[in-house]
């Protein structure tokens, strides 16, 4: 007699949840503005795969070059525009959500379900942009938990290739990815280490295909020498962060908009500091735990913990608000496990269904008192705005439709792009070549990318599409040479006050300044972005 085994509804359950709670935002996020330097530079340079620009040789890229190729591929199939390159974003989000559930589901379904909700809430505020640490992240929690589950050959196999995908999206989750597939690969069988090897080499396989596009000069200079040489002294932000100032530019620029404090609790620059510390304290805890660990799964969690530790310098090296959250995402979920467990034994059988949720609250709660603001306020306000509706500001040119926002100064920087975009087209013709950067280009520390993405009938004049100091400012860089073949120049003052605690504020190379004072005129624009083009030469109307 055949016996059916009953619906699983606590496993749907489980899985259905977080993916809910990802999902119920997606209309709010696709209304969010698509005008920060990150999102324009994955849309830009996506977009000239597609024209035979690729990253590292012909445009710079700071990442492993995953995640543009993965945008590009579905701009293929799909169109090219933003909601595609967001959908890829949340392609991302539903697969870490669902790595986190899977590797937590050991110690219980509840137990998983809340440390994927947690991951989620920390990250929510970054909306669905295609981000590679994202991707990286994504396919780290995806691939650790089915390498760790990979009774079966083929799926451990499958985890490994996850582990190697996430280093070809973000070079700087190896140590992670590595550890994973070591601590499975050193007390497997012969059969399942042989399907480990093939499915890390399988993972990490478009690493070689994009060597033999771009060289690998290009790719080791673009990943490594660039992001970790060049870069470095420009972003890097003073270790511990100083309680009284908010090194980061934009925690700054909040600061100085939302003025002093109204939350109860710390000042908004004591909270960074506050959870750069929860977030040391938090993984040194989770270490002493998984060694001390008397319940299941301890070389799990031992794992685990480990990949909280590879994730840490992430953070050193900027202590920001988002990077810590980058990293903290994947703490809170361990931090969630270690506590739900053993709270459910002391609960006792018939309460310890209830351990969970206790731990999520207990830990999430906490975070918010902590930084009601950082973690609070944002995480609150990515759930509660407004769907993507008519009443979001949005920039349309050449079928390419930039969102902006909502309210007054939304609508004002709307209308503002829209008169640049249609004098740049106005005084161009299809293949000419033009630059957006700073008025200061001595000092290069963020740029307007979603230019190059709402032009597409034009080429950049540079290979430096985002502004970085100690890359485009680099002396003998080459930026000078760049804008000596450009035919048209937008450039704007409204990043020329930027201020860090690090060489950002310091001025490179001036010859591109020079260069640009000598031979090329105002010929108008608007009160953010002016055009310029070379003196003499005639301008079409």
């Amino acid at each position: 007699m055949e016996v059916r085994r009953p619906f699983p509804w606590g496993e749907m359950a489980s899985v259905a949840i977080p993916l809910i709670a990802v999902l119920v935002p997606v209309a709010r996020m696709m209304g969010a503005s698509a005008l920060s330097m990150e999102e324009g530079n994955v849309l830009a340079v996506s977009a000239g795969i597609l024209d035979g620009r690729l990253p590292h040789a012909d445009v710079g890229y700071l990442y492993a070059p995953g995640t543009p190729w993965t945008v590009a591929g579905a701009f293929g199939v799909f169109g090219t525009s933003v909601v595609v390159e967001r959908m890829v974003g949340l392609a991302h989000r539903l697969l870490l959500v669902w790595g986190i559930q899977r590797l937590a589901r050991r110690w219980g379904l509840s137990t998983a379900t809340c440390a994927a909700l947690a991951t989620w809430a920390i990250l929510a505020p970054f909306g669905l942009i295609a981000y590679p640490w994202m991707a990286g992240l994504a396919f780290l929690a995806a691939g650790t938990a089915l390498t760790l589950d990979g009774e079966d050959r083929r799926t451990a196999a499958v985890g490994a290739a996850f582990c190697g995908l996430a280093m070809v999206h973000q070079l700087v989750l190896a140590p992670a990815a590595l550890l994973v597939v070591t601590a499975a690969f050193i007390p497997a069988e012969e059969e399942r280490r042989t399907r480990l090897g093939t499915g890390l080499v399988a993972g990490l396989s478009p690493f070689l295909l994009h060597l033999v596009l771009v060289g690998p000069r290009a790719m080791f200079e673009g990943m490594v020498v660039d992001p970790i040489f060049r870069l470095r002294a420009g972003r890097r932000l003073p270790l511990p962060p100083d309680p009284a100032d908010s090194g980061d530019f934009f925690a700054r620029l909040d600061d100085f908009v939302r003025g002093p404090e109204t939350l109860p609790g710390l000042d908004r620059p004591a909270q960074i500091a506050a959870l750069f510390w929860l977030l040391l304290a938090g993984t040194f805890v989770l270490c002493v735990v998984a060694w001390r660990w008397r319940g299941s799964a301890r070389n799990r969690l031992a794992i685990m913990a480990g990949v909280g530790v590879a994730l840490l310098p992430m953070a050193l090296q900027r202590p920001s608000p988002n990077h810590l959250k980058f990293v903290g995402a994947w703490t809170v979920a361990v931090v969630v496990v270690a506590v739900s467990v053993p709270l459910g034994r002391w609960l006792g059988h018939r309460m310890r269904h209830a351990a969970a949720p206790i731990a999520l609250v207990a830990v999430l709660g906490g975070l918010f008192v902590v930084a009601p603001h950082h973690v609070g306020r944002f995480t609150a306000e990515a759930f509660t705005d407004r769907p993507f509706d008519r009443s979001t500001a949005t920039v349309v040119n050449d079928g390419r439709t930039v969102p902006v926002g909502r309210g007054p100064a939304a609508e004002a920087i709307a209308n503002e792009i829209s008169t640049v975009v249609s004098m740049v087209d106005a005084l161009t013709r299809p293949g000419e070549r033009f630059f957006v950067g700073p008025a200061d280009l001595t000092r290069t520390n963020y740029g307007d990318t979603f230019f190059y993405f709402l032009l597409p009938d034009l080429a950049p004049a540079s290979s430096h599409l985002e502004m970085n100091p100690g890359l485009a400012n680099h002396w003998d860089g080459g930026l000078a040479d760049d804008l000596a073949t450009a035919d048209l120049l937008v450039l704007t003052p409204r990043f020329d006050g930027w201020s860090e605690p690090n060489a950002s504020v310091r001025p490179g190379d001036p010859v591109a300044a020079a260069l640009v004072a000598e031979r090329f005129c105002d010929i108008g624009g608007t009160t953010t972005w002016r055009l310029l083009k070379t003196c003499g030469l005639p301008t079409r109307p």
